[in-house]
């Protein structure tokens, strides 16, 4: 009996401490999306505010936006974000931030205060998606996106699909930029956000009543960044070769001209179901010679060549063809890289692991070495299948 007089007290420590932390829904601000820019010398972050009552299924309406936008501004990271108490009555919740957009004037003034936040920040998750605007990123949060009531889930679902489907760009987390930033060559690329269309705003419910939206948020351009700035834009076919030369394919389609060297109208067509580059170095007279080998596997979409597909000496005449066309891609993206001397492909990586002897001589000039970098590619594809047909449908009606 003593003994159970001992623990009763323990007991109801641990029932009543149970939930000392817990953070009530009426007292706090939940952040979908944040975005970063800079203002006359200042720093002007905004909030994206999901208004529970309006993606409630019971009160929802369509004529009531399930977000709500306001900015603060300092001349500090933090300071911009202390002051959202002078407009809210609620605490800023950050921990179900879905995606920051980082304006461009503020990307050229530097990621670090952002990242050097996210990493003191207990609230701040590191699996949050980074995208950069060429406008203001306040813009883009205040953007309504049809099929979804958040538009920060939208976005989200935006690169995810992206990433699966066509591997122009890759999702890139605050976590993945730290690496990138803080890895060996101190470089890394983060998709653009643009406004496409009429460049009307989408910032009423109301708009969305309708069956085409006149403006859109599209993901568009590659972002570079070196050190922790801006330095340019590429475009997406460029971003496309950078994908491919960094072993960042997953699934993509694409398209090639019936002639050899890629000449002529586009018009047939490979899913790439597979996809894996590697890089090879090779120290050569004080330069660098980088052998890059992309092996793909596809199927068949599009065919109107000449060629029968029956025969295996024309499959492998399409697979040349295709090898061609992914090696400009390729090339394409090399030459953007070159142009801006920002390796975001990860060569330097590649050299520091197989010489690193080597590039502790070459790191402190790389920049100034990359665009001497002599590339070797060669590209090896596979067809898989090339479908029920052997030849295009123009020439099967032609047969009797």
């Amino acid at each position: 009996m003593n003994k159970w007089r001992l623990m009763l007290p323990l007991l109801v420590c641990l029932l009543i401490s149970g939930c000392w932390n817990r953070v009530e829904l009426n007292d706090i601000a939940v952040i979908s999306a944040t975005g970063v820019d800079w203002k006359d010398g200042k720093w002007v972050l905004s909030y994206q505010v999901v208004i529970p009552q309006a993606i409630s299924s019971q009160s929802a309406t369509s004529s009531s936006a399930a977000v709500n936008v306001f900015s603060t501004k300092g001349e500090s990271y933090r300071s911009a974000v202390s002051k959202a108490s002078q407009e809210t009555s609620r605490r800023l919740y950050f921990s179900h931030t879905q995606i920051v957009i980082i304006g461009q004037e503020a990307a050229r003034k530097g990621l670090g205060p952002l990242l050097d936040t996210y990493l003191r920040n207990h609230d701040s998750r590191e699996t949050v998606s980074v995208y950069l605007s060429k406008g203001s990123a306040r813009r883009m949060l205040e953007q309504l996106i049809p099929l979804e009531k958040i538009p920060a889930a939208a976005i989200q679902r935006m690169i995810t699909n992206e990433e699966l489907n066509s591997s122009i760009f890759r999702q890139m987390t605050i976590h993945q930029v730290l690496l990138d930033l803080l890895g060996t060559t101190h470089a890394t690329g983060i998709p653009g956000l643009v406004m496409a269309g009429t460049n009307e705003n989408m910032d009423k419910a109301e708009k969305l009543t309708r069956t085409n939206t006149p403006s859109k948020v599209r993901l568009f351009d590659l972002g570079l960044i070196a050190g922790d700035k801006l330095v340019g834009w590429i475009n997406n076919e460029e971003s496309q070769g950078i994908m491919w030369l960094a072993n960042h394919v997953k699934r993509t389609t694409i398209s090639f001209a019936c002639s050899e060297g890629g000449e002529g109208r586009k018009s047939s067509s490979i899913r790439i179901t597979f996809a894996k580059t590697k890089l090879r170095p090779e120290p050569s007279s004080g330069k660098w010679i980088m052998h890059v080998n992309a092996d793909a596997e596809g199927t068949l979409m599009e065919y109107n060549c000449e060629g029968d597909l029956s025969e295996p000496n024309e499959v492998e005449k399409v697979e040349k063809l295709i090898e061609g066309e992914i090696a400009s891609i390729m090339e394409k993206g090399w030459k953007a890289v070159r142009r801006h001397k920002v390796d975001v492909i990860g060569f330097g990586t590649a050299i520091h692991k197989k010489y690193p002897k080597q590039w502790s001589e070459a790191e402190e000039s790389w920049m100034e070495l990359l665009p001497s970098t002599e590339v070797k590619i060669a590209v090896k594809v596979k067809v898989y299948s090339t479908g029920m047909s052997g030849s295009g449908f123009k020439k099967e009606q032609k047969k009797e």
